[in-house]
């Protein structure tokens, strides 16, 4: 080890090279799926179909650190973990179908049950200081060092559903469904909930040629949608009760158990969401000239979320039915062919879209929700109640009316560390994508990229370069100039400006430090309480693909009896033109508690792979 004896082994850094002989994990997963299906026309107007499907599979994890590891206190005479699932999935439906045609219309309706049915059951094995050096088995571990917790879950779900579509002339479309689900997950007051949906279309282009108003060499195809829908979700399972957790040692040596983490909601409601679309298709000049667009809301309510919530409660997390999300926005899609000929044809589309989410409904007191955990520098992923869905809460320092930064007596800037604000939103103003596919005789290529425009992200990369010295921003270490204001004293601010040199002594918090101090404590203490400094407002253009494909000769293909082949060569990720420092696309998070998790949150993220694939179909 670099540091080995001079520091405290938790502290040390490991040597790779050991890590390769000590530091052991493995998974292995085992799956099986599976479907069935039979179908019986009763007669040429109606037919039962039965469908089953099945998904199982086990999954083992193992995780050993040898002794000797520069880890935790706790680790450091070695550790075993062992974790297997076992997960099973059953799927049911039943259905019948009937279609009957009455002059010009035809009229189909769907009449079925289904049934999900999910089953896992986990064991997990941990352990640490063996008794017999080198011998890895949980056998070699005494029985206070070892912890063993096994958990099964279920959750069925059983439907009832129907559909009713009818057209007139393939011209006029309506379609009607609804749906009631009972859930295992729900107190039973509320296990069972029903949504329906429903939709309408109109192709007029075929009013408008039927009538010789309009010729289809001009406008070829013109539709309006118009839909309403309703979709309800259970909840997770065993969530509505509490549960007691593991036996433990509490205060005077009693041992009992305690409640778990999680609070029971015995008054659970399903969630609902609720979507809107207007859209138009039109399609001009024999299908040369292609335009799609569509205006939609989605609303979800009743939210089933399980934030953070005061230890003080005796809980951290419950769920509950809060807050709605309100979400409206637009997409946009032009294409067409500007070029066809015998040989060679360019087809080109480019798609936009736009999306605004908001919050709104949260419950009294709780003006922010925290949707993910992941937080660094005072940052970190939020919805903000009547306000952004994909905000950010962070620092501000405080400003004069005038904009200008208050500086305290030692020149430094102030902020408020109890008052978190929305300091960004993560939620680009637009974004899409421009596609072009060339093809001449057998060859084909496509090329294809994304830009986005507008919308925040968190730089936590930067905040972490910035905390260690190692970003641009801190080069200058022999001076620093702070300006802003301070207090008159008589009410108002007057402008005030500070220089700090390395080699200088100042008064820093009543204490005096070397002026290379105060620098370093102005960028690791001060610095990230204005969360502006690490926000960037992102546009980006990015090369996604570029592929390359040949269709082998059917005239060469017969000689060996083969009817198709495609020769492909394509390459993802090989661009990006960004004012931002990293890749926009980072995530320092998963889905998080309501589904935003922690985009727009970089932390040392890893950016987009660039790959190449060549194949043979």
């Amino acid at each position: 080890r670099m540091f080995e004896g001079k520091q405290e082994l938790a502290s040390d850094v490991e040597n790779p090279y050991w890590m390769l002989d000590n530091y052991k994990m493995s998974d292995n997963t085992e799956r099986f799926t599976g479907s069935f299906n039979v179908k019986a026309d009763i007669t040429d107007w109606w037919w039962i179909g039965y469908r089953m499907g099945i998904d199982s599979y086990t999954t083992e994890n193992s995780n050993r650190i040898g002794e000797g590891a520069a880890v935790k206190l706790l680790w450091q005479n070695g550790m075993l973990s062992e974790n297997s699932l076992r997960f099973q999935y059953l799927s049911t439906n039943l259905m019948t179908n009937f279609n009957k045609q009455f002059g010009d219309f035809n009229l189909n309706l769907l009449l079925g049950t289904a049934t999900d049915d999910t089953k896992t059951s986990r064991n997990y094995r941990y352990g640490w200081n063996f008794v017999i050096p080198g011998f890895y088995s949980f056998g070699n571990i005494a029985n206070e060092d070892k912890y063993f917790v096994t958990s099964q879950s279920r959750h069925r779900l059983v439907g009832v559903y129907g559909e009713f579509r009818a057209d007139w002339k393939n011209t006029i479309f309506a379609t009607v469904t609804g749906r009631n689900d009972w859930s295992s997950t729900l107190p039973k007051a509320n296990r069972s909930f029903f949504y329906p949906s429903v939709s309408g279309a109109i192709v007029f282009s075929q009013f408008l040629q039927d009538r010789e108003l309009i010729d289809d060499s001009f406008l070829s195809f013109g539709k309006l949608r118009v839909s309403w829908a309703k979709v309800g979700k259970d909840a997770g399972a065993y969530v509505t009760n509490t549960y007691l957790g593991s036996a433990a040692t509490f205060l005077n040596d009693i041992t009992g158990y305690g409640t778990s983490w999680e609070r029971g909601n015995p008054i659970l409601e399903p969630e609902m969401t609720e979507s809107t679309e207007i859209g138009l298709e039109l399609r001009f000049f024999k299908n040369r000239l292609k335009v799609d667009y569509a205006y939609y809301t989605n609303n979800s309510l009743n939210q089933i979320i399980s934030p953070r919530g005061p230890q003080s409660t005796g809980f951290i997390f419950c769920s509950q039915n809060i807050g709605d999300i309100y979400n409206k926005g637009m997409e946009l899609t032009i294409g067409g062919t500007p070029i066809q000929t015998k040989d060679f044809t360019w087809d080109s589309s480019i798609n936009i879209y736009g999306n605004r989410g908001t919050v709104k409904n949260l419950p009294a007191g709780t003006d922010v929700l925290y949707v993910t955990d992941a937080q660094f520098g005072g940052a970190q992923a939020a919805s903000f109640n009547n306000g952004a869905f994909l905000g950010i809460s962070g620092y501000h320092w405080k400003y004069n009316d005038e904009g200008k930064v208050i500086l305290d007596q030692y020149g430094m800037p102030t902020y408020d560390a109890s008052t978190k604000v929305c300091i960004g939103n993560r939620e680009p103003k637009f974004q899409g994508g421009f596609n072009n596919t060339l093809s001449w005789k057998n060859w084909t290529f496509n090329m294809s990229w994304e830009f986005r425009v507008g919308g925040d992200i968190y730089n936590g990369t930067d905040y972490y370069l910035v905390g260690k010295g190692m970003s641009d921003l801190t080069e200058n270490r022999e001076s620093l100039t702070i300006t802003g204001v301070q207090s008159d004293g008589n009410g108002g601010y007057k402008d005030a400006s500070y220089t700090f040199d390395a080699n200088g002594t100042y008064n820093l918090n009543g204490a005096q430090v070397s002026g290379k101090e105060v620098i370093q404590k102005y960028y690791t203490d001060y610095y990230y309480r204005e969360g502006d400094n690490y926000i960037t407002k992102v546009n980006s253009l990015r090369l996604r693909t570029l592929s390359l494909g040949y269709d082998i000769p059917k005239s060469f293909l017969k000689k060996f009896g083969i009817k198709r082949a495609n020769l492909s060569a394509t390459a993802n990720n090989l661009l990006l033109l960004t004012n931002y420092r990293g890749d926009p696309e980072s995530s320092a998070a998963g889905s998080g508690v309501s589904g935003s998790g922690g985009v727009g949150i970089d932390y040392c993220c890893v950016p987009a792979t660039a790959s190449f694939a060549f194949g043979v179909n």
